[in-house]
């Protein structure tokens, strides 16, 4: 295992100017030093790791880089700081665009894709922008799903990628990943079970019982778990107080789901 060399991976956080329940420094920033933990230790270079954000940060050699973000569609800065990366030609291949909840569970290589590459939900009809890996040649397309948003004033950015990446001007240009490399809640075990394993990016709130349990104490009844030894050591690290057991509530669940999962085709 060696550093990843042609990728690099974008972490961003766009604060908003009154901090709420979901969108807390003192929350995220132990989420921030988290990733950059993780990603060092599964052989990636301080270098390759680019944090985008609205306030100062540095942490084991990854400095961030201030950019002022769209104060609308917080969920979609992750589009803007790809859009800064490219125009600044910070990336010179792929530029792996995840959410700050979003973890390399394993080692990999750069996937193969066209200019833009992304998995689906559950329902596989629909893509998740909560993991989108860009090539330089996509700065376009990049553009078009800003333009997009905010032309229409949208607050969210997943259905505008959803139509942009859908469209028959673009399609052509898209790669659907397998499960593996987003593997999150909703619908977790069909997500799980069509994954080639092990499982590459674990899509996982680390402030969430449930997402915790589902993810690494098989709340969902069938004895599975998307979340590497590796990475549960670090994670403990950060957040010793995680579980080690299922909950009440969550056994309880855990029954009802193994009943579902037994009787349902995926």
């Amino acid at each position: 295992m060696g550093d990843i060399k042609l990728m690099k991976r974008l972490l961003v956080c766009n604060l908003p100017a009154r901090p709420n329940r979901r969108y807390r420094k003192e929350t995220i920033l132990p989420v921030i030093n988290c990733q950059i933990d993780s990603l060092l230790t599964l052989g990636w270079n301080a270098k390759n790791i680019l944090l985008l954000t609205n306030f100062k940060h540095d942490f084991m050699g990854v400095n961030a880089i201030q950019i002022d973000f769209n104060k609308q569609c917080l969920t979609g800065s992750k589009l803007w700081a790809a859009q800064y990366i490219f125009k600044n030609n910070l990336c010179d291949e792929i530029l792996w665009a995840g959410d700050l909840d979003l973890w390399m569970s394993t080692y990999f290589d750069e996937p193969e894709i066209l200019d833009v590459g992304l998995s689906t939900y559950s329902n596989v009809k629909k893509l998740n922008g909560g993991n989108i890996f860009w090539n330089t040649e996509s700065i376009d397309i990049i553009d078009k799903i800003i333009e997009t948003i905010e032309q229409r004033e949208e607050q969210k950015e997943e259905p505008v990628i959803n139509e942009i990446l859908k469209s028959g001007k673009y399609k052509k240009r898209v790669t659907i990943l397998n499960t593996s490399w987003n593997c999150g809640c909703s619908g977790f075990y069909p997500r799980f079970l069509r994954a080639e394993k092990p499982i590459r990016c674990v899509h996982l709130n680390i402030n969430n019982r449930l997402a915790w349990e589902t993810h690494a104490l098989s709340r969902d009844g069938m004895g599975v778990r998307s979340v590497s030894k590796q990475l549960e050591h670090i994670l403990r690290k950060y957040f010793p107080n995680l579980a080690t057991e299922l909950s009440l509530e969550g056994e309880k669940r855990s029954i009802e789901l193994r009943k579902k999962h037994l009787n349902k085709v995926y």
